[in-house]
């Protein structure tokens, strides 16, 4: 009954949100800049190009941003879990 009672719960949704988004941001982050990195070490030159042509360009926006989407959410969803799990177990 716990697993009914925190995925019912707003507080957890609104934990959810906020982790998933902050994953999203970070792991999106740390993509660019490995992108970026292998462009320069491969052609010797910071440019944006290859990460919009591998990742955005031809119709592969799409797909790209719903799996930052799904990621997150399964990412806070997980997380969140967890941190209110762990706060009852400790109230009892």
């Amino acid at each position: 009954m716990i697993f009914k009672e925190i995925l019912s719960s707003k507080k957890y949704w609104i934990s959810v949100s906020f982790i998933g988004l902050g994953f999203i941001i970070v792991f999106s982050i740390i993509e660019i800049i490995l992108s970026i990195t292998g462009h320069f070490m491969q052609y010797g030159e910071l440019t944006m190009d290859s990460f919009v042509n591998e990742k955005i360009n031809e119709g592969k926006w799409f797909r790209y941003l719903i799996s930052r989407v799904v990621g997150g959410l399964l990412y806070g969803m997980i997380v969140a879990y967890y941190f209110e799990l762990r706060k009852r177990k400790s109230k009892r």
